[in-house]
């Protein structure tokens, strides 16, 4: 897919669901298809709210392999939790969204609903202090510009 991007040793391909340390933030995250399939097949209609119950039922994608494609692991189960992220995160969701959430032993969790790039233009900063969140928009690039000059600095 990234035929030149290979070449850089900062590319780094990982897997879906990913989960990673960052100055000792526990980030875990996929790109999206474990909420959009509960979303479908639920009557839950909001993406943190579908983040927040997979996380208190500790179980990133229960809908999977049932309506969901994946292997069909039958020994042990990848997606069950074993350790509480700091930040559980979930790719294409149509608007940003973010909250704490605090649980019963005191852990702290910031889950946030990363709008789809494509059509949004947005990402999301993450202060690893304070686990607050915003998104920062890139739109100013995004080819709804008429005349096509980048206005940069203004």
């Amino acid at each position: 897919m990234l035929p030149l991007a290979s070449a850089y040793s900062t590319l780094q391909l990982v897997t879906n669901p990913y989960q990673a340390d960052v100055d000792g933030v526990r980030f875990l995250g996929t790109s999206g298809q474990n909420v959009s399939d509960i979303f479908k097949y639920s009557s839950m209609d909001d993406y943190l709210e579908i983040l927040e119950w997979t996380l208190r039922v500790g179980h990133i994608s229960p809908t999977a392999p049932d309506t969901l494609g994946c292997y069909p692991f039958y020994k042990s189960d990848p997606f069950i939790l074993t350790d509480c992220p700091h930040v559980y995160f979930c790719g294409n969701a149509p608007c940003f969204q973010s909250k704490v959430l605090t649980g019963e032993d005191g852990q702290r969790v910031l889950l946030v609903a990363v709008p789809a790039f494509s059509t949004t233009q947005t990402a999301c900063l993450v202060n690893l202090r304070d686990l607050s969140c915003e998104p920062i928009s890139f739109s100013g690039f995004g080819a709804e510009d008429d005349d096509g000059d980048m206005e940069v600095g203004q």
